[in-house]
């Protein structure tokens, strides 16, 4: 069993396309919370050594209004 799930999170991990598109979703649903978008995300990603860097852009035509936070 630890076999399977270790190949199942290699195997996700490895397709960093899944991954952006997986992203790219993820904080589209939490973006639109905050503003009001004007095109779609567009999510880069690059290997830097060991690690990964993602880059996310977000394109919005207005920032949603919230409430006062006065005392």
């Amino acid at each position: 069993m630890d076999r399977i799930y270790d190949v199942l999170i290699k195997d996700k991990f490895s397709n960093l396309e899944q991954v952006s598109e997986i992203l790219k979703e993820e904080v589209t649903s939490i973006a639109r919370n905050f503003f009001l978008l004007a095109d779609d995300l567009v999510v880069r990603f690059r290997r830097q050594g060991n690690n990964f860097v993602f880059n996310i852009e977000i394109e919005a035509s207005r920032i949603k209004p919230f409430g006062s936070r006065l005392p």
